[in-house]
Protein backbone atom coordinates (compact mmCIF):
# COMPACT_ATOMS: atom_id res chain seq x y z
CA UNK A 1 0.00 0.00 0.00
CA UNK A 2 1.56 3.48 -1.33
CA UNK A 3 0.46 6.86 -0.13
CA UNK A 4 1.27 9.84 -2.01
CA UNK A 5 1.45 13.32 -0.84
CA UNK A 6 2.45 16.45 -2.43
CA UNK A 7 5.89 18.00 -1.46
CA UNK A 8 6.33 21.05 0.33
CA UNK A 9 7.59 23.65 -2.00
CA UNK A 10 8.71 27.11 -1.71
CA UNK A 11 5.66 29.54 -3.29
CA UNK A 12 8.75 31.85 -4.55
CA UNK A 13 10.37 28.64 -6.15
CA UNK A 14 9.08 28.02 -10.28
CA UNK A 15 10.03 24.21 -9.23
CA UNK A 16 6.75 22.43 -10.49
CA UNK A 17 5.63 20.22 -7.57
CA UNK A 18 6.82 16.31 -7.11
CA UNK A 19 5.49 13.70 -4.76
CA UNK A 20 6.90 12.32 -1.87
CA UNK A 21 6.09 8.68 -1.56
CA UNK A 22 5.27 7.25 2.03
CA UNK A 23 5.20 3.24 1.83
CA UNK A 24 3.89 1.25 4.65
CA UNK A 25 5.57 -2.04 6.36
CA UNK A 26 3.29 -4.62 4.35
CA UNK A 27 4.88 -2.83 1.12
CA UNK A 28 8.49 -3.40 2.22
CA UNK A 29 7.70 -6.93 2.98
CA UNK A 30 5.80 -7.39 -0.16
CA UNK A 31 9.13 -6.29 -1.44
CA UNK A 32 11.17 -8.43 0.81
CA UNK A 33 8.83 -11.60 -0.68
CA UNK A 34 9.16 -11.14 -4.07
CA UNK A 35 13.24 -10.82 -3.53
CA UNK A 36 13.32 -13.76 -1.44
CA UNK A 37 11.17 -15.64 -3.53
CA UNK A 38 13.02 -15.12 -6.55
CA UNK A 39 15.88 -16.19 -5.41
CA UNK A 40 14.71 -19.60 -3.82
CA UNK A 41 13.29 -19.70 -7.69
CA UNK A 42 16.87 -19.43 -8.98
CA UNK A 43 18.24 -22.03 -6.64
CA UNK A 44 15.48 -24.84 -7.13
CA UNK A 45 16.26 -23.88 -11.16
CA UNK A 46 19.99 -24.10 -10.35
CA UNK A 47 19.48 -27.53 -7.95
CA UNK A 48 17.32 -28.60 -10.97
CA UNK A 49 20.22 -28.56 -13.01
CA UNK A 50 22.78 -30.02 -11.05
CA UNK A 51 20.24 -32.44 -10.80
CA UNK A 52 20.12 -33.28 -15.08
CA UNK A 53 23.84 -33.41 -14.18
CA UNK A 54 23.78 -36.01 -11.72
CA UNK A 55 21.26 -38.32 -13.88
CA UNK A 56 23.80 -38.05 -16.82
CA UNK A 57 26.43 -39.13 -14.40
CA UNK A 58 24.37 -41.64 -13.22
CA UNK A 59 23.02 -43.28 -17.14
CA UNK A 60 26.52 -42.99 -18.23
CA UNK A 61 28.22 -45.26 -15.07
CA UNK A 62 30.04 -42.35 -13.95
CA UNK A 63 29.17 -42.88 -10.06
CA UNK A 64 25.81 -44.42 -8.88
CA UNK A 65 22.46 -42.59 -9.14
CA UNK A 66 23.02 -41.74 -5.30
CA UNK A 67 23.67 -38.06 -6.00
CA UNK A 68 20.67 -37.87 -7.94
CA UNK A 69 18.37 -39.67 -5.20
CA UNK A 70 19.70 -37.63 -2.59
CA UNK A 71 19.62 -34.04 -4.46
CA UNK A 72 16.05 -35.46 -5.45
CA UNK A 73 14.47 -35.45 -2.19
CA UNK A 74 16.40 -32.26 -1.05
CA UNK A 75 14.89 -30.05 -4.05
CA UNK A 76 11.36 -32.03 -3.29
CA UNK A 77 11.23 -30.77 0.14
CA UNK A 78 12.59 -27.08 -0.50
CA UNK A 79 10.02 -26.77 -3.29
CA UNK A 80 7.49 -26.22 -0.48
CA UNK A 81 8.90 -23.44 0.56
CA UNK A 82 8.21 -21.20 -3.21
CA UNK A 83 4.22 -20.82 -2.14
CA UNK A 84 4.51 -20.37 1.70
CA UNK A 85 6.89 -17.58 0.36
CA UNK A 86 4.53 -16.54 -2.20
CA UNK A 87 1.57 -16.95 0.93
CA UNK A 88 3.03 -15.05 3.07
CA UNK A 89 4.67 -12.59 0.64
CA UNK A 90 1.32 -11.51 -0.74
CA UNK A 91 2.57 -12.07 -4.57
CA UNK A 92 -1.40 -12.81 -6.09
CA UNK A 93 -2.99 -16.13 -6.48
CA UNK A 94 -1.44 -16.88 -10.08
CA UNK A 95 1.91 -17.08 -8.61
CA UNK A 96 0.84 -19.22 -5.54
CA UNK A 97 -0.99 -21.40 -7.95
CA UNK A 98 1.94 -22.26 -9.70
CA UNK A 99 4.37 -22.84 -6.99
CA UNK A 100 1.88 -25.34 -5.55
CA UNK A 101 1.67 -27.15 -8.98
CA UNK A 102 5.33 -27.20 -9.16
CA UNK A 103 5.00 -28.65 -5.58
CA UNK A 104 2.84 -31.38 -7.35
CA UNK A 105 4.85 -32.05 -10.14
CA UNK A 106 8.12 -32.84 -7.72
CA UNK A 107 5.67 -35.02 -6.14
CA UNK A 108 4.68 -36.61 -8.83
CA UNK A 109 8.09 -37.23 -9.81
CA UNK A 110 9.23 -39.46 -7.05
CA UNK A 111 5.79 -41.07 -7.69
CA UNK A 112 6.89 -42.09 -11.26
CA UNK A 113 9.90 -43.85 -9.93
CA UNK A 114 7.68 -46.03 -7.59
CA UNK A 115 5.44 -46.61 -9.90
CA UNK A 116 7.90 -47.45 -12.32
CA UNK A 117 9.26 -50.24 -10.06
CA UNK A 118 5.81 -51.76 -10.62
CA UNK A 119 5.09 -51.34 -14.28
CA UNK A 120 8.36 -50.29 -15.65
CA UNK A 121 7.73 -48.32 -18.69
CA UNK A 122 6.20 -45.52 -16.35
CA UNK A 123 9.24 -44.51 -15.13
CA UNK A 124 9.96 -43.16 -18.66
CA UNK A 125 7.87 -40.24 -17.46
CA UNK A 126 10.39 -39.35 -14.92
CA UNK A 127 12.54 -37.45 -17.57
CA UNK A 128 9.68 -35.87 -19.45
CA UNK A 129 8.16 -34.79 -15.93
CA UNK A 130 11.51 -33.48 -15.38
CA UNK A 131 11.51 -31.09 -17.89
CA UNK A 132 7.95 -29.81 -17.00
CA UNK A 133 9.51 -29.32 -13.63
CA UNK A 134 12.45 -26.91 -15.49
CA UNK A 135 10.19 -25.29 -17.28
CA UNK A 136 7.60 -24.16 -14.69
CA UNK A 137 10.26 -23.10 -12.56
CA UNK A 138 12.35 -20.70 -14.75
CA UNK A 139 8.43 -19.67 -15.43
CA UNK A 140 8.58 -18.85 -11.53
CA UNK A 141 11.97 -16.98 -11.93
CA UNK A 142 10.39 -14.76 -14.43
CA UNK A 143 7.15 -13.98 -12.94
CA UNK A 144 7.60 -12.91 -9.66
CA UNK A 145 8.63 -8.87 -10.22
Amino acid sequence: MRATLPAPTDVSSPVAQSEVVFTTPAHHAEKRGVKTYRILARLLLGALAVQLFFAGLGVFSVTSFLPHAILGTIIVLASFALPIVAWRGHLGSAILRRSWLLVGLMLVQGLLIDAGRILPVISALHPVNAMLLVLVTYGLTRRAI
